[in-house]
C-alpha cells in the first residue's frame, strides 16, 4: 500500500506540520478538483483568504502561481473554473505566503503556520512535506543571436558565440538546492548554442552567483556593453583563462578558440556554479 493510499484509508500521521492540515488530504488529490453544480464554490474561502495575504505582501495572481507551479495560470484556472490546488501546490502558496494551509482553507483564524521540529524529525519522511531551503532562484531570459567578431590570442578577428539576455524577465521560479541555503542573489539562464558543449548543451540550467569573485578555469557569465555605456548588450558564457585591469582572456570550446576582451566592454563577470558549489556549497 503506499503512503496516499494510507492516508485516504484513514491513516492519520501523528503531527500536523502548519502548512499541511492532517485533514486536508480528504478534499485534495493530485489533479484539480471541479466545484460541483447547485453548491458553492469549494475554493471561495481559499480565494478569499488568498487575496487578502496577497494584496498584504503586493503580489500578483501571476507570481503566486510561479511560486506554486513554475507556470503562470494557477490562480487564474481556480478563479474562472472553480479548481482547486493540488496539496502540493497549495503547501507552496502557503510558504510563498507565510502562512499556514488550514488558514488559507478557512480552517484556523490564527495564519502564521505552527511547527514542532523536533516532532517533526521524529516523522517518516513521507510525511514531513518538501524541504525548504530558503526563496526560490529566478530563471531569466536568455536566446540565441548572432556571433560576435572578437580578437584571438594573435590579434585575429574571430566569430564567439553569445546569447541575448534579458534580466528583466523572469521566465519562471526553480527550486534552490540546499547547499545554497542562504546565498543572495542568485539567479538562472539556459544555456544557448553549441560553443561550450559538451561542457554546457542548448537547453540546460545552470545557477550564477554574482556574490562570489572569478578566478581564472572559472566558468563565468560575462555581461559585455557597447563600450559607450554600462547598459548590458549581450551575454557570453565561457570559461576564464585569466583577467587583469586591462582585458579578460576566455575560451570556448566549439570550435576550440581562446581569445581577448577589453575590460571597458565587461560591465560585470559572474561565476556559474560548478556541481560540487550545487552540493557542497
Amino acid at each position: 500500500m503506499s503512503v496516499h493510499d494510507a492516508i485516504y484509508a484513514g491513516f492519520v500521521p501523528p503531527l500536523s506540520t502548519g502548512h499541511v492540515p492532517l485533514g486536508a488530504f480528504s478534499c485534495l488529490r493530485d489533479k484539480y478538483l471541479m466545484s460541483q453544480p447547485g453548491r458553492s464554490a469549494p475554493n471561495s474561502a481559499l480565494l478569499e483568504r488568498l487575496d487578502q495575504r496577497r494584496d498584504e505582501l503586493g503580489h500578483s495572481d501571476r507570481q503566486l502561481s510561479l511560486q506554486a507551479t513554475g507556470k503562470p495560470d494557477l490562480v487564474r484556472d481556480m478563479r474562472r473554473k472553480g479548481h482547486l490546488p493540488s496539496a502540493e501546490n497549495l503547501e507552496s502558496l502557503a510558504v510563498f505566503l507565510g502562512v499556514s494551509v488550514d488558514w488559507l482553507l478557512g480552517n484556523a483564524d490564527d495564519p502564521d503556520p505552527v511547527t514542532s521540529e523536533v516532532l517533526l524529525r521524529e516523522l517518516p519522511r513521507e510525511y514531513r512535506g518538501p524541504e525548504r531551503e530558503g526563496p526560490a532562484i529566478p530563471l531569466l531570459g536568455t536566446g540565441d543571436c548572432a556571433d560576435i567578431e572578437l580578437t584571438d590570442e594573435n590579434g585575429e578577428l574571430v566569430s564567439i558565440g553569445r546569447s541575448t539576455f534579458d534580466a528583466q524577465h523572469q521566465v519562471r521560479l526553480i527550486a534552490r538546492p540546499p547547499a545554497l541555503r542562504g546565498a543572495r542573489d542568485l539567479y538562472a539562464i539556459y544555456f544557448q548554442g553549441e560553443s561550450m558543449a559538451p561542457r554546457f548543451e542548448p537547453g540546460e540550467v545552470g545557477i550564477v552567483d554574482p556574490s562570489r569573485p572569478v578566478r581564472s578555469g572559472d566558468y563565468v557569465l560575462v555581461q559585455l556593453n557597447s563600450g559607450e555605456s554600462e547598459d548590458v548588450t549581450t551575454v557570453l558564457v565561457k570559461r576564464l583563462v585569466h583577467h587583469n585591469s586591462e582585458r579578460a582572456v576566455l575560451e570556448q570550446f566549439n570550435p576550440a578558440i581562446r581569445f581577448t576582451v577589453p575590460r571597458a566592454r565587461i560591465s560585470r563577470i559572474h561565476r556559474i556554479l560548478p556541481q560540487t558549489d550545487l552540493l557542497f556549497g
